[in-house]
């Protein structure tokens, strides 16, 4: 997927100051082929949809290149790196979910041998903060029931495997740049799909008025009081009106190649808004508790990374490399079988 744009996603001191102009034209056909190949038939679509590509590919190299350096994820670093020590909670953990790595896993399988030595890759994690009760030392009094905060990290994944830390930012910008095309279609499916509701609003609502003008209003009016509850057909008409200028010119699901393309030229040209990352500074106890930073009580600080999207996902990477010698082999089902018999 995206092979053509591997020579595009270079490292920063490869980076040419004006991006290839055939590559862009093939970012554009692949922007086009995942969101809404109708706008092919708009006259000079791909000059309109340029810039917007350009930015986003621009951004997505920033954004990948202005990763820290990969650092080394084994047992052995564990008790000297905190951030490893507040990822897993043992080195068994740790173990466990590297032989969970589905990515590596299958990288593996289909690498043709020899077999790299360390395997590069995003490490992946949810966060979650959770406010506890727990005991805290003041003044050597110890305090129960205290309010306390802790730190989790679950669902960890390993994204883009490859022999070298050059092979896997650019696997990773490739990612980056197919997840803004995924965004820009989530818009266009969106657009169609409010334009689908106010549609079906609008039918009900002419159906309900219908009805209510010629009186067939069911058992309605013999059920409750009709003094008190008189149908009010200005506000339903009012409503109509309404829905009928939401809707404008459209009255079906089907949405115009023109808003399509301005869909697509939305999203691509604010990539920042879709996908960006920040500095989170955590500091934490020796028993892993989240520390306030007015707080004086011993800790240490971690500077974690932040990958967040506008649509509210969030995950901490980390890019780093595992030896392969630290990959669990998969349980040979067969033995275990004849084992257990």
């Amino acid at each position: 997927m995206l092979r053509f744009l591997s020579t595009l996603f270079r490292n920063k001191t490869e980076q040419t100051e004006v991006l290839d102009r055939a590559l862009i034209e093939a970012a554009i056909e692949r922007v086009v082929a995942g969101t809404d190949p109708r706008v092919r038939a708009i006259g000079q679509y791909r000059k309109r949809l340029r810039q917007s590509v350009e930015q986003a590919i621009t951004h997505v190299i920033s954004l990948v290149d202005d990763l820290p350096a990969p650092i080394e994820i084994n047992p052995r670093t564990f008790s000297v790196d905190p951030r490893l020590r507040a990822f897993f909670v043992s080195t068994n953990q740790l173990r466990e979910v590297f032989g969970g790595f589905k990515t590596v896993r299958g990288y593996l399988t289909d690498k043709a041998k020899p077999l790299p030595e360390k395997v590069f890759g995003l490490l992946s994690m949810a966060m979650v903060e959770r406010q506890v009760l727990g005991v805290e030392l003041v003044d050597n009094t110890l305090h129960r029931d205290v309010m306390q905060v802790t730190v989790n990290f679950s669902n960890h994944r390993y994204l883009g495997p490859t022999s070298n830390e050059q092979d896997t930012r650019r696997e990773l910008k490739k990612r980056a740049f197919d997840f803004l095309i995924e965004k820009a279609l989530e818009r266009i499916t969106g657009e169609r799909s409010k334009r689908r509701e106010l549609d079906r609003q609008r039918h009900l609502l002419k159906r309900k008025l219908n009805a209510m003008k010629t009186g067939n209003w069911g058992l309605g009016a013999m059920l409750t009081d009709v003094e008190c509850q008189q149908p009010d057909l200005a506000a339903l008409e009012k409503e109509i009106e309404a829905i009928d200028e939401a809707l404008g010119h459209f009255h079906t699901d089907n949405l115009g190649l023109e808003e399509s393309l301005a869909c697509i030229a939305e999203t691509l040209s604010h990539p920042a808004a879709w996908l960006a990352s920040r500095e989170i500074c955590l500091r934490f106890d020796s028993m892993g508790i989240k520390i306030q930073d007015s707080s004086a009580a011993p800790s240490k600080e971690i500077v974690l990374t932040e990958l967040f999207s506008g649509t509210g996902e969030r995950r901490i990477i980390l890019l780093g490399y595992i030896a392969r010698t630290d990959i669990p082999e998969p349980p040979d089902l067969w033995r275990e079988g004849n084992r257990y018999l």
